[in-house]
């Protein structure tokens, strides 16, 4: 029995991160299942995925501010303050994959672009929901 791979236009990313994340997986099970995405397609991806966590990161961070207090939040904070730095880290992997498509474009290298997307947009899910329950106030 044959899937259907899940398609989304990758030419209109959302501007926001949370309906970001979404859009992102999708594109990514697409990608794994192997759907045919021209490879404009997936420049457009990464460019977007590139701008939408870069303004997420520069917004965040300044709403991050100075280490909290009470201390109890400090861990968490932390945390935050690291994803973003590597979110820029996991941008440039998102890229590279990219580049290895362009390079010899094969439905295998296509899957391990996909892949990618999909842990990244998982730890973009885990970090949104925690970030969230540290703006409004959890410990």
């Amino acid at each position: 029995m044959a899937f259907a791979a899940p398609t989304v236009d990758l030419r209109r990313a959302p501007a926001e991160i949370d309906p970001l994340v979404r859009w992102l997986e999708t594109a990514s099970d697409g990608l794994v299942l192997l759907a045919s995405y021209p490879r404009e397609d997936l420049r457009s991806m990464v460019r977007a995925v590139a701008r939408v966590v870069g303004a997420h990161r520069r917004e965040y961070d300044r709403r991050l501010g100075k280490p909290p207090v009470p201390r109890e939040r400090a861990a968490t904070w932390a945390l935050l303050r690291a994803d973003h730095a590597w979110f820029g880290v996991s941008v440039e992997q998102f890229a590279w994959f990219l580049g290895i498509v362009e390079n010899e474009d094969h439905g295998g290298h296509r899957q391990a672009l996909g892949q990618y997307g999909r842990l990244l947009a998982e730890a973009l899910r885990r970090h949104r929901t925690l970030e969230e329950a540290y703006f409004q106030g959890a410990p």
